[in-house]
């Protein structure tokens, strides 16, 4: 009798990327994981190494898979981060620039003070923002020279170039709640707008094509065998359907490298009057559903920064105990080490800390992170009920 079908899930996030094997009833057979490096050129700038982050994938899937070929594979991943990359040898001309990247907060400043914000809006449900993927990738085709000029380009977020490489080059194309978040996505009509790409001098040669969530993305064979790529989703979009974030009022908050809260709207896009986004929440059997989302750009990242960037915890999981034994310490953190995302959305903001004394130590430290993703999320709460 042959054996039940596994499946096989690509996590490709911001501080890791990760793969799990499951069973046909859900349950998680095999893990593997690898931290990804953070790379930090100048104040503001946050890039991924594209090798890595392809290494480590294929390292991952490998690992997880252990000799066993699954049915098919899934693959969630971090949003709005650009790759840009030659079609002929598949190579990246430039490192990726992550999501939290703010290099093109001025061009957004400018953008915004020729007063383009609200069709950018009514268009692509996004704020103009560095957050997002259209003004990164205008920095690129400028930054590069000759790029411009050039027609064997190719753009996409994480899972676009992943499934680019994983195809061997045979396919380049996203999925539509990936596309909802580069700022050159029109989610009524479902289409590449036109009059995006002209505002933000995006040539519609690099796109790549769009498809919904479970339409197939060819197929590979790094683990020896045919393989299907049969779903893809924005890393937040995948966690509606994960925690069960379905219908018209269900509203989730996920937690990693910064925090994102969901409100399922159903089949119509709702405009939110308090700068909530926007956004396609799953696309699947041709029926398209929004979501009204809030960003938190560091949530996790702050415990990232404890541990890495003042060495006060060597392990993120010591945080929660420490925070338990300071008790209510009234030291409050601002993490706003690439500005602040919803409702401020504010580029130019800096972290900061307040009431140390000279008894405040790791403990209240770690109290003070763990308690700013809390404050950070009745900030989007309260946006989304006003709304």
């Amino acid at each position: 009798m042959a054996s039940a079908p596994l499946l096989l899930a690509l996590d490709q996030g911001t501080t890791s990327t990760r793969a799990i094997l499951f069973d046909a009833a859900g349950a998680p057979l095999r893990t593997a994981q690898r931290e990804l490096r953070q790379i930090y050129p100048e104040d503001g700038w946050v890039e991924h190494d594209p090798e890595e982050i392809w290494q480590a994938s294929v390292a991952v899937l490998c690992e997880a898979a252990a000799g066993e070929v699954p049915a098919a594979i899934g693959i969630a991943n971090q949003r709005e981060t650009v790759l840009l990359w030659d079609r002929s040898s598949g190579a990246c001309l430039h490192n990726a620039i992550v999501w939290q990247d703010r290099r093109t907060a001025s061009e957004c400043d400018r953008l915004r003070a020729d007063g383009f914000e609200p069709f950018v809006t009514e268009r692509s449900g996004l704020l103009i923002d560095p957050y997002f993927s259209a003004t990164k990738l205008a920095w690129l085709l400028d930054a590069l020279p000759g790029a411009r000029e050039r027609s064997d380009l190719a753009f996409g977020t994480v899972d676009s170039f992943l499934a680019w490489r994983l195809t061997g080059g045979r396919i380049h194309a996203t999925d539509a709640t990936n596309a909802a978040r580069t700022n050159l996505f029109d989610i009524r009509r479902r289409a590449w707008s036109p009059e995006l790409l002209e505002l933000f001098r995006v040539p519609e040669s690099v796109l790549p094509d769009v498809r919904g969530n479970a339409d197939g993305f060819g197929v590979t064979d790094i683990l020896g065998a045919p393989v299907p790529i049969a779903g893809m989703a924005g890393d937040q979009q995948a966690a509606t359907l994960g925690q069960g974030c379905l219908e018209a009022g269900d509203v989730k908050s996920t937690y990693g490298t910064g925090c994102f809260l969901l409100a399922h709207t159903g089949e119509k896009p709702a405009a939110s009057r308090h700068r909530l986004l926007t956004t396609i929440a799953l696309e699947l059997g041709g029926r398209t559903t929004y979501a009204l989302e809030g960003a938190v750009f560091v949530a996790g990242a702050a415990v990232q920064w404890l541990r890495d960037g003042l060495g006060v915890i060597a392990d993120a999981a010591e945080t929660e105990q420490l925070a338990r034994e300071a008790g209510g310490s009234g030291v409050v953190m601002v993490p706003a080490f690439v500005g602040l995302g919803a409702p401020w959305w504010d580029p130019e903001a800096r972290g900061a800390l307040f009431g140390l004394t000279r008894d405040t130590g790791p403990a209240e430290l770690a109290r003070a992170a763990l308690e700013a993703a809390a404050h950070q999320t009745a900030d989007l709460l309260d946006a989304a009920a006003a709304d």
